[in-house]
């Protein structure tokens, strides 16, 4: 092992929290070396095209809001365009057994009609504050203490797919809740409003380009020995030591990496703590309107997007968890799913990354185990010693997507030059 000295900071993964960190110190005069285990920049952000196509596709995260400015301003910042996502141009249900073209479910179901106010209602009460215990439960649990239909569940459990992501018997309650109350009711998309024209690999690159940036591809971190002085890392090839080290990982790649001497049980208690496990699938349909959103009960898919038409081809987006006896990798598994929504549709493609699997990630945007959200917050995760910590998983706000990230590494950056500026003072 070779010990490299000649960095202020060190920061241990090159998403775009860990990017903007590094970019934020760098522009503060700091040398900053960046250390990422894949072979390339973005973490959950990965701009990619469809396999034998030039159609442009966000293999992880795609959108942002009206709300993320952040967002907004990055891309503008490196002159990246902005693309607006289209509302849904129809939507369909698959409920209670039955596809649903006009309403998920009938005029006169007064049970469906209530639970569903008993929903938004708690969403809203959640918003304000109002401290219920049905807010720790899991998603499946809440249901069930509502009195929720079968009609409801089904519904509810296909919007889940973009919002928890995850077993709805494990996932809490409150990232549903959460979502409904900052984003819009279930079924409204109009929140995902906007993608990177030239995609997020594009903001992360140009992030890592920044003078005073040093990258490293392929180096996975497995050691942090920290003291009162300094911090060195031990990653594949190299050992390297800096005044700081900004930890900018997803919370579930943290067990894997020892740290000595152990850390604050507040914070290794919450390793691994995220229950995000969704995949994302892009599909080349035909028979899938554009634009067009169906949700539901699905058959390994819950939630599909016609996200852009090419020629007599749509890009389709499908959203699901883990669940016995579908692989979102085979395509008889995946016929069948589409087939569930648009009974007249054609697979004609499909690729998929697993996120679960991947060692870097090991889940998706996060989502808190019933009752532990409080683990993965910023005042959850504040620096110790000369370790700070940055992720979309603990932002402050917007946590989960590409703004959380990007607050997240400004804040890690802050906090690094805070207690830089009054150690020397």
């Amino acid at each position: 092992m070779t010990v490299s000295p000649q960095h202020d900071v060190i920061v241990v993964g090159a998403g775009l929290a860990g990017l903007r960190a590094a970019r934020d110190l760098a522009d503060a005069g700091r040398r900053v070396l960046v250390l990422e285990a894949r072979d390339r920049v973005g973490g959950r952000g990965w701009t990619s095209t469809f396999p034998d196509t030039e159609l442009q596709i966000e293999v992880g995260g795609g959108w942002f809001t009206d709300q993320q400015h952040l967002a907004r301003e990055e891309l503008g910042r490196y002159g990246i365009g902005v693309r607006e996502v289209p509302p849904a141009s129809s939507t369909r249900w698959y409920s209670n057994g039955a596809l649903r073209l006009d309403a998920p479910f009938p005029a006169d179901d007064t049970a469906s009609a209530a639970a569903m106010d008993v929903i938004t209602r708690d969403a809203e009460a959640m918003a304000a504050g109002t401290d219920d215990p049905r807010f720790f439960l899991s998603l499946n649990d809440y249901l069930d203490a509502i009195d929720a239909p079968t009609t409801v569940r089904d519904v509810v459990h296909g919007w889940w797919s973009i919002t928890g992501g995850c077993d709805p018997a494990v996932g809490g309650v409150d990232a549903l809740l959460y979502a409904m109350a900052s984003e819009g009711p279930i079924g409204d998309m109009s929140y995902l409003r906007y993608a990177p024209e030239s995609g997020w690999s594009a903001l992360a690159e140009a992030l890592a380009a920044t003078d005073g940036i040093d990258v490293e591809l392929g180096q996975p971190v497995s050691q942090v020995f920290h003291d009162e002085q300094t911090v060195s890392v031990r990653a594949a090839h190299a050992a390297f030591t800096a005044a700081t080290v900004v930890m900018a990982v997803p919370v579930n790649a943290l067990p894997d990496v020892r740290f000595t001497p152990s850390l604050e049980d507040r914070l290794e208690d919450a390793f691994g703590g995220n229950a995000g496990r969704a995949f994302k699938v892009w599909m080349l349909t035909r028979g899938v309107p554009e634009h067009a959103l169906a949700f539901g009960k699905g058959d390994g898919l819950n939630w599909l997007y016609g996200d852009r038409a090419s020629g007599d081809h749509t890009l389709t987006i499908g959203f699901g968890w883990p669940v016995d006896g579908f692989d979102p990798d085979d395509d008889a598994h995946l016929t069948r799913a589409l087939l569930r929504f648009f009974p007249d549709a054609e697979l004609l493609g499909h690729t998929t990354h697993d996120w679960i699997s991947d060692a870097a990630s090991l889940g998706t945007w996060v989502t808190g185990p019933a009752g532990q959200s409080h683990r993965l917050t910023a005042e959850a995760w504040a620096p110790t010693g000369r370790l700070v910590f940055a992720t979309s998983d603990i932002a402050a706000e917007h946590a989960g997507w590409f703004e959380g990230a990007l607050i997240s590494g400004r804040d890690a950056a802050r906090a690094v030059l805070t207690a830089s500026t009054a150690n020397t003072a």
